[in-house]
């Protein structure tokens, strides 16, 4: 690994980052920690709620959900 990329990869640590995703047909928000894919959240197609799956490919057992966004990722970022 260069110099550059492990001086960022370290500096990321443990930090919790959020990258909006479009899939065909919708969206999903990819929750990673650092640089490692760790869960992902969605829209619950019955109630709009923001729904967090963890795991990089879990897409059927939901962790958390809520109906605002921002409260969803404070539960994440406390669990994480």
């Amino acid at each position: 690994m260069d110099e550059k990329l492990r001086r960022r990869v370290l500096a990321m640590g443990d930090k919790i980052n959020y990258q909006v995703k479009d899939l065909l047909g919708g969206w999903s928000i990819e929750v990673r920690k650092g640089i490692v894919p760790i869960g992902n959240i969605r829209k619950n197609p019955l109630n709009s709620n923001f729904q967090y799956f963890l795991g990089p490919n879990n897409q059927l057992n939901q962790a958390f959900e809520e109906v605002d966004l921002d409260i969803l990722k404070q539960k994440i970022e406390a669990n994480a």
